[in-house]
């Protein structure tokens, strides 16, 4: 079994300014898989230097040194399930989204997302959708993290709030 830490929209320039539960949770990570929007390279960097396995995309706020490192989206494959990584910021919710996200990855068991700040898991069609929601504090509404959890019996997705 392994278990995936999924992190978005940190808006943050270093780790230092991310709050003491998301630092527990990505320093207690053997997998990081951040979707989009971090806002510096300096992120990128340090979040690799802290987790065994690091899996990034940029966002649309995503600066030019963040494009350079990382991949629009992504596709990598754990314990034979094919898991795909996107930012996709050509809409949210009515706007379909998550039906354009299974077209675009139609062989993907998982899609992880973020751009929307909203925590949502949903499975569309046999593939698990899963957006961790904001990984930053914001107008009363604290981070959260995904955890994508690969076993045996499939996927599943849990969104958690971080104090």
């Amino acid at each position: 079994m392994t278990q995936i830490l999924v992190i978005s929209d940190t808006h943050v320039r270093t780790v230092k300014e991310l709050s003491r539960g998301m630092l527990q949770a990505i320093n207690e990570a053997e997998c990081l898989v951040h979707c989009g929007d971090y806002t510096g390279g300096r992120v990128v960097e340090e979040l690799q230097r802290l987790t065994p396995r690091f899996v990034g995309v940029y966002g649309n706020a995503d600066s030019g040194d963040v494009r350079c490192q990382l991949l629009a989206d992504v596709t990598f494959e754990i314990e034979g399930r094919t898991i795909a990584v996107a930012h996709p910021d050509w809409g949210g919710h009515p706007y379909g989204m998550e039906e354009e996200l299974v077209a675009r990855f139609p062989h993907a068991d998982a899609i992880l997302y973020g751009h929307t700040h909203e925590p949502c898991t949903l499975t569309l069609n046999g593939t698990l959708l899963l957006n961790p929601g904001q990984g930053y504090p914001a107008f009363m509404v604290p981070p959260s993290v995904g955890i994508l959890t690969v076993s045996n019996g499939g996927l599943s997705g849990e969104i958690r709030t971080l104090g």
